[in-house]
């Protein structure tokens, strides 16, 4: 019996061995997958309010070229001062209608006064017209050649519509006692979210980070605190320009950038175009020239919904729905600049 079991085994071993010896290496095929995401990860046809709020309005009528300068024939001019004098009309005409068209030219000036600086809201003007050249000339790769005008952002309002303002952080509670600000009034899903980490994401320079490539994680894994304000940035980032996460992630490694599309790409950029102009335009000027949040008249409405009102006073910041407005492109692609050089700027110059 012990020796059949021996001559059993002995056959068994030569067996394995001449499997070794013989069978090639075996090696997996190659995965074939498909990435199953909406064309160009766009998350839903745009709905007509949508694509009625990305309406870009005609230019105005273009004036002759040359001329005096516009700070040859006005006084107090500080930002287009290499334009002119018919060109600096032109657009504070079209600035009127992107901005004030219910208030008209007294939104900002005082009267028929128009190189007094008497009026806040001309300081913000002045601000907002360096901020605007400061994008079409040093974030080119992101907004040409479209551009950037007023109009961009503001569409018809003294405040654009998507903005957002600091919050005062919460007091402390337990977990269960823990107090979330759920945007109940809105009607998606993506914007329900709260804004906690919009400070973090939009202002801050918090890293963008949350899954760990090691297993077990090395302990470059986020906590899930983190990974849940990540997540709502993400959410509304998403829903401000009308996509879903396949417009810039592959969806089987989120992590990975050389599987990434290069939509990507341009929203790391994006985010940064951001950050730059909430820290450098936006909140200096809210310590100077707080907005207004209440009625601007009796026939608009507040400038803000109650539920998007911060706790603290100063001007709102902008996130990429100031913009966008729900497509990946503002105002569905359509260039307004080329009509309105004045707001070209000098690449390095605010």
């Amino acid at each position: 019996m012990i020796r059949g079991t021996t001559v059993i085994t002995g056959i068994a071993l030569l067996a394995a061995a001449v499997l070794v010896l013989v069978v090639p290496t075996w090696q997996a095929p190659p995965q074939a997958a498909t990435e199953l995401s909406l064309p160009q990860g766009i998350q839903f046809a745009p709905t007509a309010a949508v694509l009625d709020r990305n309406r870009a309005p005609p230019p105005l009528p273009a004036v002759p070229s040359g001329g005096p300068a516009a700070t040859a024939q006005y006084t107090n001019v500080q930002v287009l001062t290499d334009v002119s004098a018919a060109e600096f009309m032109r657009l504070q005409q079209a600035m009127t209608q992107w901005v004030s068209p219910k208030q008209g030219c007294g939104f900002c000036h005082v009267g028929t006064d128009y190189a007094s600086d008497a009026n806040a809201r001309k300081l913000v003007a002045r601000t907002m017209l360096r901020m605007t050249r400061h994008l079409n000339a040093d974030w080119q790769e992101h907004v040409s050649p479209a551009g950037v005008t007023c109009f961009t952002c503001h569409r018809g309002q003294p405040v654009p519509q998507q903005v957002w303002f600091p919050q005062r952080p919460a007091p402390p509670h337990g977990m269960a006692a823990n107090h979330e600000n759920w945007q109940e009034a809105e009607d998606t899903v993506r914007k329900f979210f709260p804004d906690a980490g919009w400070d973090e994401y939009f202002l801050q320079d918090e890293p963008i980070a949350v899954q760990s490539t090691a297993a077990p994680p090395n302990g470059t894994v986020s906590s899930q605190v983190v990974a849940k304000r990540v997540y709502e940035m993400m959410m509304q980032l998403s829903d401000g320009i009308g996509v879903n996460c396949g417009y810039c992630h592959n969806s089987r490694a989120f992590e990975s950038w050389s599987e990434s599309t290069p939509h990507r790409w341009q929203a790391y950029g994006a985010i940064r175009l951001v950050r730059d102009l909430n820290r450098n335009f936006l909140l200096p000027l809210a310590a100077t020239a707080p907005q207004t949040r209440q009625l601007v008249d009796e026939t608009d409405l507040p400038v803000l919904p109650p539920h998007q009102q911060g706790l603290q006073p100063g001007n709102g910041l902008v996130l990429c729905a100031t913009c966008h407005t729900g497509l990946p492109k503002p105002l569905n692609g359509a260039a307004m600049l080329p009509d309105y050089p004045g707001l070209t700027g000098t690449a390095g110059v605010r």
